[in-house]
């Protein structure tokens, strides 16, 4: 096994990158939530809908459905969260926790839904493994951008059209 010395990454192991350079990489874990304009999206419309279940307290069923997606509404930005530490990166929801080992990602992905762009991120076991992240809904930094640099985007690699160059 070869070992060399990089000035910027630290050791490296048979030519391979040092993805461990971003600023969360050997300590501690970054949490990121929802960015600002979909937190207060989420509180606004919680509480317009617990607004509507004290409104219709004269109908229980509807008021208890009111309520609860109330709850929801506003619960779900304080709890969903992308966590970066140095093993691993995980997506935490409302009722489910996905992880992916940092050692295992071999490429990033960029694609686009109707809800807007994904990324995902595959992992190196015949791309079988993968988490798939909204862009768009979190309030990621510069350490972030940093460390997904450092992966090869298989998003770049994609032809433009369905069509081959020069076809008609």
């Amino acid at each position: 096994m070869i070992q060399s010395v990089s000035v910027f990454c630290g050791p490296t192991v048979d030519g391979q990158r040092d993805r461990d350079r971003s600023a969360f990489a050997s300590s501690g874990r970054k949490v990121y939530r929802f960015n600002r304009l979909y937190r207060w999206y989420h509180f606004i419309v919680g509480g317009l809908f617990l607004a509507g279940a004290v409104a219709a307290h004269d109908f229980l069923a509807l008021s208890i459905v009111l309520a609860l997606f109330s709850g929801f509404m506003i619960l779900r930005p304080l709890v969903v969260a992308v966590i970066v530490d140095q093993y691993s990166v995980t997506l935490k929801g409302m009722l489910s926790k996905h992880s992916l080992q940092r050692s295992s990602i071999t490429a990033i992905e960029t694609v686009g839904t109707g809800k807007g762009p994904m990324l995902i991120l595959r992992g190196n076991i015949e791309g079988k493994e993968s988490l798939a992240i909204g862009v768009n809904l979190f309030a990621f930094d510069e350490a972030w951008d940093e460390w997904l640099s450092t992966y090869r985007d298989l998003s770049d690699d994609k032809p433009l059209s369905l069509f081959p160059p020069g076809w008609q």
